[in-house]
This record gives C-alpha cells, sequence and structure tokens, in this order.
C-alpha cells in the first residue's frame, strides 16, 4: 500500500509516535487514520503490559494551585528512567495530567488514570519505557500554597486557616521548610503513640549503656525524646530563614493555622 507523507505526518503530529510506528499503523489500518491512532494506543498498552515488571523509580513531581477555587493538587509520575523524566513531553504529560485533576477536583486515582490513559500510552510508544501515576493528592484551605523544587524531585502542598491574607510570601516560605526540613507531623500531639514507644525504647536501650543511676538515665532519654519529637514536628522546628524562631511563633504571629501539608519525594513510598 503506498501512503500519502502528509498522512504519516499528520498521524505522528497527532500521536507522537515514531514515522516507522505511525507507517506501520496506516498500512494496517488500510490509511484510516481514526484507526490507526486506536492502533498506536492498543501500542502503547502492549508495552505497558510486557513491561510492567519494570521498576519505576524514576520520575518527576508536578504540583499546581487554584487560589481562586482555593484547591491544590499533586502527582507523582514515575518512569524507568532518569533520561525520560528529564524528556519535555514527559513533562508536558506531567502537566496535563494535573489539570486534569485541577479541573474535576479530584483526587481519585482510577478516574484519572482513566482520563489520562490515551495521553500516556502515547508516550509509552515514544520513549518506548513504562510509565505511570505513582500517587496523586488534593488539597483544600483558606490559603493554599505549593512549593516544588527545582529539579522536580520534591514538591509540597500547604493548607492554612486564616483570616490574615497580608503576608503573600510566608505559605511558599513554609511549604519551603516542609520540602528542605521534611517534617512528619504537624505537632507533637499528633505523633502516634506506636511511634514514640518505639523511640523510646531505642534511646533507653542506648542510654542503658551509659551505666548511669535510673534516674540520669530517664533524664537522658526524656531530652532525646524531646528532641526527636522537635526534629519531625512542624510547628517546633526552627525556622529555615531565621534560627532565633520556630514555626510555631511565626504562624502564630501571623494568625495561621496549619489545616495540612503533603510532601512527596521521588523514591520514598
Amino acid at each position: 500500500m503506498l501512503l500519502n507523507i502528509n498522512l504519516i505526518k499528520k498521524l505522528r503530529n497527532i500521536t507522537g509516535a515514531g514515522i516507522l510506528i505511525c507507517k506501520e499503523a496506516l498500512i494496517k489500518s488500510n490509511g484510516d487514520i481514526e484507526q490507526a491512532i486506536n492502533i498506536i494506543r492498543m501500542l502503547g498498552k502492549s508495552i505497558l503490559k510486557k513491561r510492567s515488571i519494570n521498576n519505576t523509580g524514576f520520575g518527576a513531581i508536578f504540583v499546581k494551585v487554584n487560589k481562586v477555587k482555593k484547591v491544590g493538587v499533586i502527582l507523582e509520575l514515575c518512569s524507568e528512567t532518569d533520561f525520560v523524566s528529564n524528556n519535555i513531553n514527559f513533562i508536558k504529560l506531567g502537566n496535563k495530567i494535573i489539570n486534569i485533576m485541577l479541573d474535576y477536583n479530584t483526587n481519585d486515582i482510577n478516574f484519572i488514570n482513566e482520563k489520562s490513559k490515551n495521553y500516556i500510552n502515547s508516550l509509552v510508544v515514544q520513549v518506548n519505557e513504562k510509565i505511570s501515576i505513582k500517587k496523586t493528592n488534593i488539597i483544600h484551605g483558606d490559603i493554599v500554597s505549593c512549593y516544588l523544587h527545582n529539579n522536580k524531585k520534591i514538591g509540597v502542598l500547604l493548607s492554612i486557616k486564616t483570616n490574615n491574607f497580608d503576608n503573600s510570601k510566608l505559605p511558599k516560605l513554609l511549604a519551603m521548610h516542609i520540602a528542605a526540613y521534611n517534617p512528619q507531623y504537624i505537632s507533637d500531639k499528633d505523633i502516634p503513640n506506636n511511634i514514640l514507644d518505639e523511640e523510646y525504647k531505642i534511646q533507653y536501650n542506648i542510654a542503658k549503656q551509659y551505666n548511669k543511676s535510673i534516674n540520669i538515665i530517664k533524664k537522658i532519654v526524656d531530652n532525646r525524646m524531646l528532641q526527636f519529637k522537635r526534629d519531625i514536628s512542624l510547628l517546633d522546628q526552627i525556622i529555615i530563614t531565621n534560627n532565633n524562631k520556630i514555626i510555631k511563633d511565626l504562624v502564630n504571629e501571623n494568625n495561621y493555622m496549619i489545616n495540612k501539608f503533603i510532601r512527596f519525594e521521588i523514591g520514598n513510598n
């Protein structure tokens, strides 16, 4: 079958697939471009299935906030290699998916996968590599802020309850702090008892080796537990830009209450 080169170009522009793949799809579809598009989409699914056992340990984080609707979304999109995750078409795909999440105001990963599958399959055909949505999340609040590390490996969403909208730089600063210091909880009251109990046992067993009295051992452990809670609690952490203040001071001064934060980092569960 003779094919018009313009038809191949058109199919390539629509799908992003290579010339040989477009040519083969058009031959199989007898020149029907709509059918050829479906053939390429099915090829993308086939590659995904064949490569499903491959690890997707690379990727990028995407975050976006709609200030009018007071909502933010975050996405971790994974690939098999760093080369693909830095590809401009991979970045475009992530932005398409994050816009779907924002447009539909959803965190339903099955819905997002369904809406995104054609975009994902098209890129899979181009790069011959598995691409998958690892996780997503959504956040609402009086103020919603986000921060994305410039290599797209760490992203943060932050929800604040407040009636103070004067300090426009502070929410971004708090999100940046969360990206850098990786707190696990908002305050020490949020730390589960089993986490505290486990850490206490560890510190107690370490302190016992000093051959001190029980009272001294208890003081050592209590001090270390206090530091442990400070290290993983956002409100007790020292501000990234000011060693003389903790986050709790800053939010209280600005009449803020931190509702929730979400931190995604490539490679972490």
